[in-house]
């Protein structure tokens, strides 16, 4: 009996990128998604967290970052990739409020994936939600 051994892909060859060779299927998956939003939308986010952080202008727009956040763009749009930003903020252990007090903030780990995407946008809407006052009842 022959066996023949065929190599499973998720995606299109030729809509990857050369860079994406050899890497992993999510890695892959990050890539395609990323390369469906406009740099200038992967930008202007990149562009918020470098504001909101008061980051350094020798921060850089890399491709680890671009893709990170074209793949968060994709799947979130631009507004709950804000908030997942501002939610970060309002984290203390994010904002170096911990044992080795260390400040976890860069746009590649806050729209790492879904988890982290979804965490920080819960904790930026548990801070902005009205609060009631004595006077509303």
């Amino acid at each position: 009996m022959k066996v023949t051994v065929v190599e499973r892909t998720l995606f299109p060859v030729d809509e990857l990128p050369p860079e994406a060779k050899g890497k992993h299927e999510t890695t892959k998956s990050k890539m395609l998604k990323a390369g469906k939003v406009s740099m200038a939308a992967k930008t202007e986010i990149f562009d918020f967290w470098k504001i909101h952080f008061k980051k350094s202008k020798l921060v850089k727009l890399d491709k680890k970052r671009e893709i990170a956040i074209g793949a968060a763009i994709h799947d979130y749009g631009m507004e709950n990739c804000r908030k997942a930003i501002m939610g970060c903020s309002y984290s203390d252990f994010h904002m170096g409020r911990n044992k080795r007090q260390t400040v976890y903030n860069d746009i590649e780990l806050i729209l790492r994936d879904s988890p982290h995407i979804e965490d920080f946008i819960t904790i930026y809407e548990r801070h902005t939600e009205t609060k009631p006052t004595d006077t509303d009842w």
